[in-house]
């Protein structure tokens, strides 16, 4: 059954990022789309996936990191499981998109060198706007089964975080969950962010 569940979601993400429309909301989640699971020969848009959640990682860092001397990156959607709040990374191809929990992305590429995540982003979108911006980022990191850990570069003392490829961003885990009493959890994708309401 488990098999199955993961052959669908993949089929369901191959045929979203081919250009289908699909909104996923409520407190426990739905099919999280707009990545393509294949090779990533098209660049991922930053309104591929939106997300809006009480939800929080667990605070604490990641203590049982292995060496960080980076790693192979598949496609997907990697949601931090340790660190601060909410946010998830989607992989596809080159392209990198960064979520945040309050329906507000970032999209642009990724790549590795000397076993370093380096990552450039280009655009923005959230729910009042759209535009350009130019950020750079480096990170040590290492890849343990479905489990991603990164510590950003410039400071010994930033803590190390812990994400984990998932296949739905709204399902809970031990260290990802409702933290508070206005649970909530929404997912769109393809769809503009903008004039998305509030979800808390």
């Amino acid at each position: 059954m488990k098999n199955t569940t993961i052959f669908l979601t993949l089929l369901s993400l191959l045929a979203v990022a081919c250009g289908n429309t699909d909104d996923a909301g409520g407190g426990d989640g739905g099919t999280q789309g707009g990545v393509d699971g294949g090779n990533g020969g098209t660049a991922i848009q930053c309104s591929a996936v939106g997300w809006c959640t009480t939800w929080e990682a667990d605070s604490d860092s990641a203590v049982d990191a292995p060496a960080l001397t980076g790693g192979a990156l598949r496609d997907g959607i990697y949601r931090l499981e340790q660190g601060q709040g909410a946010e998830a990374m989607v992989i596809q191809g080159s392209s990198i998109l960064f979520v945040e929990g309050q329906w507000s992305n970032s999209v642009g590429t990724w790549s590795v060198t000397g076993g370093r995540l380096a990552i450039n982003l280009a655009t923005y979108c959230d729910d009042y706007s759209e535009g350009d911006r130019s950020y750079a980022y480096a990170y040590a990191f290492a890849v343990r089964g479905e489990d991603l850990f990164t510590q950003e570069e410039g400071k010994a003392s930033n803590p190390i975080q812990r994400w984990r490829r998932v296949a739905h961003l709204c399902e809970a885990s031990a260290s990802f969950k409702c933290r508070v009493r206005n649970c909530a959890c929404v997912t769109t994708t393809n769809k503009s962010l903008h004039g998305q309401g509030t979800c808390s």
